[in-house]
């Protein structure tokens, strides 16, 4: 490799292995920047968006239920869509069972959640409903809510036990 015509001839065999059906071991692999992927990701969610109707006006209320631990183990607990939690008041005030300051506030989940065998809780998708006069709640609220039944009435679903002791905390702004 001293001299330059022998350096010219490399190259110009590098450059041969690039052309389309050359040699793999002289190509380099090249990752999409960062912007091509931003793109991507926007597009998913504007996808998920029109898939799942009503979720961009959507929260997440995280629901749980107790665990009995001197029963048996539970199987695990379906939310349907469509069913409905009450504001029952600020979760740090220790007199909020008896003072009644409750608003009035309803959240409807807009997509079904499954609390998993052995899990506490799970988040589910909520809307306020239209005949709240509250028409917004976030985390710093501190609200809680508890199952208040179905919004459907007419093919309503059956309702276990389990599902009309659950609770559920907003984690997010509610618009």
């Amino acid at each position: 490799m001293g001299n330059v015509s022998t350096r010219r001839i490399i190259n110009v065999r590098c450059l041969a292995n690039r052309v389309p059906g050359g040699s793999a071991s002289h190509r380099r692999e090249r990752r999409p920047p960062a912007r091509q992927l931003a793109a991507l990701g926007k597009a998913a969610v504007l996808v998920w968006m029109i898939l799942l109707p009503g979720a961009a006006a959507a929260a997440t209320l995280l629901v749980c239920r107790t665990i009995d631990l001197a029963g048996p183990l539970g199987a695990s607990l379906t939310i349907p869509a469509g069913s409905l939690y009450r504001d029952n008041g600020r979760a740090d005030d220790p007199l909020a069972d008896f003072n009644g300051e409750r608003w009035q506030l309803r959240l409807e989940t807009i997509a079904d959640a499954v609390i998993l065998p052995l899990q506490e809780c799970a988040r589910a998708l909520v809307r306020i409903t239209s005949d709240s006069s509250v028409k917004a709640v976030s985390v710093a609220d501190n609200r809680r809510f508890v199952y208040l039944g179905t919004s459907r009435i007419i093919d309503r679903p059956d309702e276990p036990e389990e599902l009309l002791t659950t609770k559920g905390r907003v984690l997010d702004q509610v618009p």
